[in-house]
């Protein structure tokens, strides 16, 4: 749980591509709400560790500061085959994420997803 930590895009990144080098320990919660630097970097990187990973089953961006411009990076490419929980309240998803989001379910890339 990394809540509230102030962690800047470049280690929210990091975090996200720590977990996703081989031999990374099976996470199934990434928790990362109210830290309000994260931003395209760290949303790329969670993209790609959503895509490559079977175990994370909730994702929680909960008032984390994102614009449109920031989910659409995270949304455009997502494949989240273990993903059932995904929490974005207090974001600034605007048209552009949503619209991101809309296509990104449209595609089957979240299969497993209970809660919105």
């Amino acid at each position: 749980n990394l809540r509230d930590s102030g962690l800047s895009d470049k280690a929210g990144a990091a975090v996200a591509i720590a977990l996703t080098r081989a031999g990374a320990a099976p996470v199934r919660v990434v928790q990362l709400g109210e830290n309000s630097d994260l931003s395209r970097e760290t949303m790329c990187a969670l993209g790609r560790l959503l895509a490559s990973n079977s175990t994370i089953q909730e994702l929680n961006l909960w008032s984390c500061g994102l614009d449109g411009e920031a989910c659409a990076v995270l949304f455009e490419g997502l494949a989240a085959p273990a993903l059932k929980r995904l929490v974005l309240a207090g974001i600034g998803l605007g048209t552009r994420g949503g619209a991101a989001l809309a296509a990104a379910v449209q595609r089957g890339a979240l299969p497993a997803l209970e809660e919105l």
